[in-house]
C-alpha cells in the first residue's frame, strides 16, 4: 500500500486581508495546506510554530519590516527555506536584489491561478493538482 503524501506547506505572508484569503483559497484549491501572516513578527512566529515551511509567498511592501529583510531573516532560521516574493510592482533593479538575496522568484500581485500554478510547480515540481 503507497504512503499518502502530506500536503506541502505554504506559508502566506500579507497585511492585506483579501489577498490572504483570495491565496489562500487558491492554494488549499490546488492541494496545499495554507497558514497565514499579516506583517513580519507574525511570520517569523508562524514560521517558528510550523516547524517545516515547503514555501513562503511573501509580500514585498509590509508594514514595520520590509518583505526584503523578512526573506534575509527567513534565510538565517533556515537557508534552505524556498520564498517567492510578491508585490503589485517591483523594479528590475529590485527584483534582481531579491533574487540575489535568495527568493526562488517573483509573482505579481493579485494572484491569478493562471500564473500561480505554473511558478509553485517550476519552484516545488509537480505537485499542484495533479
Amino acid at each position: 500500500m503507497a504512503q499518502k503524501l502530506l500536503p506541502q506547506t505554504i506559508l502566506l505572508v500579507d497585511d492585506d486581508s483579501q489577498i490572504r484569503r483570495l491565496g489562500r483559497e487558491l492554494l488549499e484549491h490546488l492541494g496545499f495546506r495554507v497558514a497565514t501572516a499579516a506583517d513580519g513578527p507574525q511570520a517569523l512566529e508562524v514560521f517558528h510554530r510550523l516547524g517545516k515551511v515547503d514555501l513562503v509567498i511573501l509580500d514585498y511592501h509590509l508594514p514595520g519590516m520590509s518583505g526584503h529583510l523578512l526573506l534575509q531573516k527567513l534565510k538565517g532560521l533556515d537557508a534552505g527555506v524556498r520564498v517567492l516574493m510578491a508585490s503589485g510592482f517591483l523594479s528590475i533593479r529590485e527584483a534582481t536584489r531579491l533574487r540575489e538575496s535568495g527568493a526562488q522568484g517573483i509573482i505579481c500581485k493579485p494572484f491569478r491561478l493562471m500564473e500561480l500554478k505554473p511558478l509553485l510547480q517550476d519552484v516545488m515540481g509537480n505537485v499542484c493538482g495533479d
